[in-house]
């Protein structure tokens, strides 16, 4: 009795169970502390990154250094002028500012009045005569005012008067001049009269009331009226209120 044989016939080649292929042998374990070769890829990264912007900042921070130095050199700043003012010309002009002089004395006028004092022309401001006025009405002098000498004939020219009152006779003077002398001692009564105006004035001397204070404009024998029948110290005071000169 034959045998039979139960194993499996031999396969073929392709049909042959794969042989196990060669194994990869195992990346041996890297040493602690150490990393491979040029360093992780992102750290790499990040460095460049970041030395990129600080170039960059750089490069902006010299641009805005050169810009600057450039517009300060296109723009120079402005010098600053300072202006003085010249002491002549406040003195100048002070001196300008003095006002001239105008006489009190009623124009086209003669008459009497109490020199109280005079001032040298030369030397003397305005202010100062406008002083001395204030100064006489102060010590009691009434109706205080002050002419030019060189504007009368009557008068020796070069200096300022300072008068009291304005009289058309010469007696009504001499009576204010005695309350005055005692204040000013050396108070006068001088004629104030100029021939010039006098003649110029022409009839006008009558309506200013200068009638009778010279030849040239005698008063009518009719104002010795007032003196019939007087006599004593009655004559005497009308006496007074008559003019210098009347007509014959």
């Amino acid at each position: 009795m034959s045998s039979v044989l139960t194993g499996e016939p031999p396969l073929s080649g392709s049909a042959q169970a794969p042989s196990s292929a060669p194994s990869v042998p195992p990346t041996p374990p890297m040493p602690p502390g150490s990393a491979p070769a040029g360093g992780p890829p992102q750290r790499n990264t990040t460095l460049t990154v970041i030395a990129g912007v600080g170039v960059l900042l750089l490069a902006m921070g010299v641009g805005v250094l050169i810009g600057r130095a450039g517009a300060a050199k296109q723009s120079p700043t402005p010098a600053q002028v300072i202006t003085l003012s010249s002491p002549t010309s406040t003195a100048a002009s002070t001196g300008s500012t003095e006002a001239s002089f105008t006489g009190d004395w009623p124009s086209g006028s003669s008459g009497y009045t109490v020199q109280l004092q005079t001032l040298p022309q030369p030397g003397t401001a305005v202010s100062a005569v406008e002083a001395a006025k204030t100064a006489a009405s102060a010590k009691g002098a009434k109706s205080v005012g002050a002419l030019k000498s060189e504007e009368f004939s009557s008068l020796t020219a070069g200096s300022y008067v300072i008068y009291s009152g304005d009289y058309h006779k010469k007696p009504e003077a001499e009576k204010a001049l005695a309350g005055l002398k005692k204040s000013f001692p050396g108070a006068k009564v001088v004629k104030v009269s100029n021939g010039e105006s006098s003649s110029s004035a022409g009839g006008s001397g009558s309506s200013s009331g200068a009638v009778g204070s010279s030849v040239n404009h005698p008063a009518p024998p009719s104002v010795l009226n007032s003196l019939k029948g007087t006599k004593g110290k009655s004559y005497e005071e009308k006496s007074k209120d008559l003019p210098d000169v009347v007509e014959d």
